[in-house]
């Protein structure tokens, strides 16, 4: 069970993170994909599933976020990576737009490391 739902936490997360760097390429060109309904819709039903992952692998293992300081970490972080995501998509200026699309994508990147060290300094821990 454990198994099965850390893979769907992965590949939810990786579709994601494709999508919105697939949206953001679109935004920086100006496309009309980013008006159509799927593509405004599946990233919030991905997004759903990668919560409940979330959820249902932590509560599986026995996870919580004040117990353990890398997971409250992700969840503070997936908070910043919303926020950076509307800002992305949603701010009239083209600059604010693509500064926010790559700063989020470097968040996104950041919870992934602290996903793998279960460490709240993920890639920024020192290589020793």
């Amino acid at each position: 069970m454990i198994a099965l739902l850390k893979h769907l936490h992965i590949t939810f997360a990786l579709l994601s993170f494709l999508g919105f760097f697939l949206r953001g390429i679109w935004m920086i060109k100006g496309s009309s994909l980013l008006k159509r309904k799927p593509v405004k819709v599946l990233p919030h039903i991905n997004d759903t599933l990668l919560l409940v992952s979330a959820i249902a692998l932590a509560v599986v293992i026995g996870y919580s976020p004040m117990q353990h300081g890398w997971l409250l970490t992700k969840i503070v972080a997936l908070f910043v990576y919303i926020g950076l995501g509307v800002l992305a998509f949603r701010h009239p200026k083209r600059p604010v737009r693509i500064g926010a699309w790559v700063t989020a994508l470097v968040v996104f990147l950041y919870i992934v490391s602290v996903a793998f060290s279960k460490d709240p300094l993920g890639f920024f821990y020192p290589i020793t």
